[in-house]
């Protein structure tokens, strides 16, 4: 059967990729370019928090921490080596990450390196090895990673909201587990979560650089096994609307506290409305608490702000929040400065100038995302992940506009929906 590939193209910016889905199953993306390096990313759909699912019509609840632990494992060969002195061979610089929705093995090499250091990312990937001696000394280089990100202020103060905004969303878990959930994890439970979530079908690539997709699909087809014919279905929880809880304190080893302020968002059935609100959201966001807003330049100037202002709006399948991150010596005066600007908005309407500014900001960032490979990939590679298509999102951006904005933000500002996380210095006060 001939493959089937798509184009995708937008005359405005000339970004261009291509589409199709290869007899294995995998779903595959090329954005053909002319830098001197070529990067790949190899997806599972598995993440984090895909800890029970049903496969095949029963249910399994696993332990927390076993995408995370597969990510590190699979990297080792059954020779005992491991794949990054493969991939170091031909010049590549190969890594990987494990998300709460998914876990992805990438590498960028120069492009006449590039397909053999693509056999070598599809080889690795489908053939794991585990014994009980290899995942023993994995566990405790994992445990020593969990304390590591646990010691972490910015990652605490994350999880700590994450916690406050959601009940029952695995999102407020660490991808990585817990000391005790690693504990759980055997070479039989990697073995199967591997042949559940790790067949063809479950999987993507996404390839930028100047590569030839002919090329591509011949080392597909003499490396990618085929589909395991099993059924999964990740199980879905259900979450209230409300916060979970308002707020929460932390004591930790921190020189300057650290503050979180979020808006729990409902989820839009509609896949159309979701992207427009998303990147709506995203824009006002910015405008209101960024970086370069009236806001953040007072409050910093003043000393109310002691360092930068990491503000978004985040939306990832199952679950969605307005988000703003920043060090003050008064977390809570900066919180009820957050509540004003946003109610004064609200009340008063926006500067619909500096609206449109704010959306020129995001389109030169998108733009320069598309600077080198390495980039490019990871970009596309994020629209995909969104059921988004790179190529349409600057007709999106430019389609919103400050009345819808302030219409996304009215139906996303309630009270009940907002909470407040803080990690301070041991046995600090705020005055």
């Amino acid at each position: 059967m001939k493959t089937e590939i798509k184009e995708h193209f937008d005359r405005i910016t000339q970004e261009k990729y291509y589409s199709f889905r290869h007899k294995s199953g995998v779903s595959v993306l090329v954005s053909p370019n002319a830098y001197s390096t070529a990067s790949a990313i190899y997806t599972s759909d598995y993440g984090g928090s895909d800890v029970s699912f049903t496969y095949n019509g029963k249910r399994y609840d696993t332990p927390r921490g076993i995408a995370h632990f597969l990510e590190h494992k699979l990297f080792e060969t059954e020779d005992g080596g491991d794949a990054f002195k493969l991939f170091s061979k031909f010049g590549a610089d190969s890594n990987a990450f494990t998300s709460h929705r998914a876990t992805s093995y990438t590498f960028t090499s120069t492009v006449g390196d590039f397909y053999e250091s693509l056999k070598i990312l599809l080889d690795f990937v489908h053939h794991p090895h585990f014994t009980e001696a290899s995942v023993s000394k994995e566990r405790g280089i994992i445990a020593e990673e969990l304390k590591m990100y646990d010691d972490n202020p910015d990652n605490r103060c994350y999880y700590e909201l994450m916690k406050c905004l959601y009940k029952n969303n695995n999102v407020r878990y660490d991808v990585g587990g817990t000391l005790d959930s690693i504990k759980e994890i055997t070479p039989e439970l990697l073995y199967f979560c591997h042949r559940v979530f790790y067949s063809p079908d479950n999987m993507s690539l996404i390839v930028s650089g100047d590569v030839d997709i002919k090329k591509i699909t011949d080392i597909m087809d003499k490396t990618v096994p085929a589909i395991r014919g099993g059924r999964v279905v990740k199980l879905k929880v259900t979450e209230p609307e409300k916060a979970y809880k308002k707020l929460s304190v932390t004591e930790t080893e921190v020189s300057s506290p650290l503050f979180g302020f979020g808006i729990k968002d409902k989820m839009t059935v509609s896949k159309k409305l979701t992207r427009r609100k998303s990147v709506a959201l995203s824009v006002l966001a910015d405008m209101l608490l960024g970086e370069s807003s009236e806001f953040f330049c007072k409050n910093y100037e003043s000393g109310l702000l002691t360092g930068g202002c990491d503000v978004g709006y985040s939306c990832a399948g199952d679950h969605a929040y307005l988000s703003v991150f920043g060090e003050s010596e008064k977390p809570f005066t900066v919180k009820k400065r957050i509540v004003n600007v946003l109610e004064k908005a609200l009340s008063e309407g926006i500067d619909r100038y500096e609206f449109e500014r704010c959306k020129k900001i995001f389109y030169s960032n998108f733009i320069y995302s598309t600077q080198n490979s390495h980039s490019v990939a990871h970009t596309l590679l994020s629209f995909y992940q969104s059921g988004d298509d790179l190529t349409k999102y600057p007709a999106l951006l430019s389609g919103v506009n400050a009345d819808f904005a302030l219409e996304c933000l009215r139906e996303l500002y309630k009270k009940e929906r907002t909470a407040f996380a803080v990690v301070k210095p041991k046995n600090k006060e705020e005055k």
